[in-house]
């Protein structure tokens, strides 16, 4: 169940990966460029879970199980540039130095490229939880495979990048609230915390990836605002 559930949620990020793609083509701006840019592989994720099992051990998976890594650690940050544009697209002063924007991408930068070299020196082992197998940087007792799994073998990647830009966007959302009017991006990322803050050894991590297309969708539908406004101006 667990697996079929993985591959209805790669579906649903398919969809919003659609949905945003035209309002990329309608407006492309910055803002919705790198908020969209997620999408574009978060949905290997899911579907990499949804097959695991039905794949079994082997090189295949492993490398489809890095390759997640390497696209989650590569399309996270981006998050950071894309509430630097929308800042800078919705007008506001602070946000127009190109100084500020160089911020942003500076730390972006830093936390794809820390992630990427402490993944480059973790090793992948087999984890299982109910009938689904990936492979994970470190092996914890609600995803042992046997009885005999070496709990807490290798290491756990921070997840502080993640924590980060989960602040920054709700405190941009009701930033924009109290400016704008604009209340869905913090409405809706302050809706999808209770997905993230199930524990993983509870549900495996299932709940936290329906969270994600809601966290992700609400910062695209804050872009395309933005860009018609600007458009309207």
């Amino acid at each position: 169940m667990f697996s079929i559930g993985y591959l209805l949620i790669a579906v649903i990020d398919i969809a919003v990966l659609a949905w945003a793609a035209r309002l990329c083509f309608r407006y492309r701006t910055n803002g919705i460029i790198f908020a969209s840019f997620p999408l574009l592989l978060v949905w290997t994720d899911n579907l990499t879970l949804g097959l695991g099992s039905t794949l079994g051990e082997g090189d295949l998976l492993r490398g489809m199980n890095a390759m997640r890594f390497i696209a989650h650690y590569i399309s996270l940050p981006m998050g950071f540039i894309a509430v630097g544009a929308m800042a800078r697209e919705a007008g506001f002063n602070w946000a127009q130095p190109k100084w500020i924007m160089g911020l942003f991408c500076l730390v972006a930068t830093y936390f794809m490229v820390h992630d990427l070299w402490q993944f480059s020196t973790a090793t992948l082992y087999p984890a299982c939880f109910a009938d689904t197998l990936r492979y994970t940087t470190q092996i914890t007792e609600a995803t042992a495979c046997t009885p005999t799994a070496d709990i807490g073998a290798g290491k756990l990647i921070s997840p502080a990048p993640a924590i980060i830009l989960t602040v920054t966007v709700i405190v941009f959302g009701i930033y924009l609230w109290v400016k704008t009017g604009w209340k869905w991006l913090a409405v809706l990322a302050i809706g999808s915390m209770p997905f993230f803050a199930v524990p993983m050894d509870a549900t495996g991590g299932i709940v936290a990836n329906v969270g994600e297309p809601i966290f992700i969708g609400s910062i695209v539908a804050t872009a395309a605002h933005i860009a018609r406004q600007k458009a309207d101006r």
